[in-house]
């Protein structure tokens, strides 16, 4: 599976919906393959000098993050995929971690 690395220089990102258990087809939660902790998704609106994008990221464990904070995706990567017909690209970080805006270092 070719993993590529996403480069975020320039980029910010706002959570646009709390993170929720990424599940099979039957409804089971997934977990990391390598360490077996619970996978899930957080949907992030990504703004760049290219115009908005909405992006689903999985992470294993659950960020700490609410719907509208300004966030970091940490070691985000691209994965395509191709099943028969169907082909897309999945986005995986290490971690989403919110990030200091001016703003909140004043209070």
């Amino acid at each position: 599976m070719a993993m590529i690395k996403v480069d975020i220089t320039g980029t910010r990102f706002t959570v646009g919906a709390a993170p929720r258990p990424k599940n099979d087809m039957e409804g089971r939660q997934r977990t990391d393959r390598q360490t077996g902790t619970p996978l899930f998704i957080t949907q992030l609106v990504k703004v760049d000098a290219e115009g908005a994008e909405i992006l689903s990221i999985t992470t294993p464990g659950a960020p700490q993050v609410e719907q509208g904070a300004e966030v970091r995706p940490v070691a985000l990567v691209a994965i395509p995929w191709q099943q028969g017909q169907r082909a897309g690209v999945a986005f995986k970080a290490d971690r989403i971690e919110p990030t200091q805006t001016p703003s909140a270092k004043a209070s």
